[in-house]
């Protein structure tokens, strides 16, 4: 580092090309120009909600007493959902328990693609190419919210999100539990053996289910944000600063 003083005033030089700023000011604008493109992507740092059914209800409910809909190799189960911005998903899951005789607590979740908001999978054992993604969930011994990781991108539009067993090396035997409250109208359906997929919100209401990601920022709108903040903070390296 080299230094000349000008009329009592001392210049650093750091560079060949630009005269670096070291006052307190000059660090809280190089702050600021890195907090701002930070800043274009925190959506992408912390998981948001995309999707929830309802409310929890009580959790810690054990096999015996609990009212809830079968998740199983006979019946799957699950919930539509619409959503209005690209999202790349983090995670699902919702509100289960397993039962107590289970050989193992595994089940799946599955995410799906959907035409439109009456659409059902486009197969019974979710191996068709609308499945975008499964995860792996473990069925609690007492109720609980649990999740399953699963990352994809997916654009505005129609999906499902099911969960299920029998399939994706799990066979374990639980419930999701009917003890929420919805969040208006919801558009719940399953599967079951013999009969196929069906509409279920006029039967069973009030489960739990969730989708949490993170929102994916218009490309316009990031590369705006990135040349302000490059902008910014190239202006302040390279302008004169007094000591």
């Amino acid at each position: 580092m080299a230094g000349d003083v000008l009329n009592g005033v001392r210049y650093v030089f750091e560079c060949p090309r630009c005269l670096f700023p070291k006052g307190p000011s000059e660090m809280h604008t190089s702050k600021m120009a890195a907090t701002l493109a930070v800043s274009i992507f925190s959506s992408n740092l912390f998981a948001e909600t995309i999707y929830q059914s309802g409310s929890i209800g009580q959790t810690g409910i054990p096999w015996q007493t609990l009212a809830g809909t079968g998740v199983d190799s006979d019946v799957f189960v699950g919930a539509r959902f619409e959503i209005d911005q690209p999202v790349r998903t983090t995670r699902i899951g919702g509100h289960f328990v397993g039962h107590p005789l289970n050989p193992s607590n595994e089940f799946f979740g599955a995410l799906i693609h959907l035409e439109n908001e009456t659409d059902f999978p486009n197969s019974n054992d979710l191996s068709s190419p609308d499945v975008l993604g499964v995860a792996i969930l473990t069925f609690p011994d007492l109720s609980d919210e649990v999740f399953g990781e699963l990352s994809t991108a997916i654009d505005p539009g129609w999906y499902a999100v099911i969960f299920g067993s029998g399939f994706y090396g799990t066979n374990a035997v639980g419930v999701a539990l009917r003890n929420g409250v919805d969040n208006g109208m919801q558009s719940y359906i399953a599967w079951q053996s013999g009969t196929g997929w069906r509409e279920l919100s006029s039967l069973f209401n009030n489960q739990y289910f969730v989708v949490e990601g993170t929102i994916i920022p218009e490309p316009a709108t990031s590369i705006l944000l990135l040349l302000g903040a490059g902008s910014l903070f190239a202006m302040r390296r390279c302008s004169f600063a007094r000591r």
